[in-house]
């Protein structure tokens, strides 16, 4: 190789890293969003709810429904709560949202709140199947009347709970995995150079 041919490659190598510097200085809350998304995907909750925490500024509803998810995932649902409230005031599409926030708060056994809010979800999107289901399991669990038991009763009921929890955070980690997968890749609004 000649040594005008290894100019012009380094020449292009160097392009190439002033230009992802340029694109790290320019646009930092997109290099922050991914890192989050992989430390979310990693169960790094709390790493992911640092650098999602950064990203909300200016009321991003995209930005505070990731908040508010990482939070949901560390069990601080009333931070989560607040998050996502941010988030729906802010959305534009809210039926995300409002799974969230269902999700949110039947773990907090606040049944009336999360049937209210994935009824709202169903009726923006009436297909989704895991919204269906969480929207039954709510509605059977206000259907229930609490009858005095004994104790034995009362353990197996408790297990029941448990397992209806996995399966709400199987739904919820199924689903949003399907989002991911339906998701089109990011848009942000930039001229990218390559």
């Amino acid at each position: 190789m000649s040594i005008k041919a290894k100019r012009i490659i380094l020449l292009v190598i160097v392009i190439i890293i002033l230009m992802l510097i340029l694109e790290l200085l320019l646009r930092p809350k997109v290099i922050r969003q991914s890192f989050a998304d992989s430390f979310y995907q990693a169960q790094k909750y709390n790493k992911a709810e640092n650098l999602f925490r950064k990203n909300t500024t200016n009321n991003d509803a995209a930005a505070y429904a990731n908040l508010a998810k990482s939070l949901y995932k560390q069990n601080r649902f009333a931070e989560a709560d607040s998050a996502i409230s941010i988030a729906l005031n802010n959305a534009q599409d809210k039926k995300d949202i409002l799974y969230d926030r269902g999700n949110i708060a039947y773990l907090q056994k606040d049944y009336q709140k999360a049937l209210k809010d994935y009824k709202e979800a169903l009726l923006l999107n009436p297909n989704d199947d895991d919204l269906r289901a969480n929207y039954e399991l709510t509605l059977r669990k206000l259907q229930k009347q609490p009858n005095p038991q004994p104790l034995m009763q009362q353990n197996e009921d408790k297990h029941k709970d448990e397992d209806i929890l996995n399966i709400l955070k199987g739904l919820d980690n199924k689903e949003s995995t399907d989002r991911q997968q339906q998701k089109p890749k990011q848009s942000f609004k930039t001229d990218k150079w390559w």
